[in-house]
């Protein structure tokens, strides 16, 4: 599927509905805009620690997303 938008004055730019569907994208699903030298890329949200950047257990605590073994190591230095 393709789709030609125009990015309005407040740097917006509307995914059609179809698009968004077919990938799974729907509303208060959250996505991240990569860039590359191809362009930008809207992939959805891949939650991954913030120090180790696994992506297993990962939970949000605070804003932060971070997974259990580092949760753990910080828990360690404050004992």
């Amino acid at each position: 599927m393709q789709a030609v938008k125009k990015v309005t004055r407040s740097g917006g730019i509307t995914v059609p509905r179809g698009m968004r569907q077919e990938t799974g994208i729907l509303p208060g699903v959250p996505v991240d805009l990569v860039t590359d030298s191809e362009g930008i890329h809207i992939v959805k949200h891949v939650p991954a620690c913030r120090f180790c950047g696994s992506v297993d257990g990962v939970k949000t605590v605070c804003g932060t997303e971070i997974c259990q073994e580092c949760a753990g190591k910080i828990a360690e230095v404050f004992r």
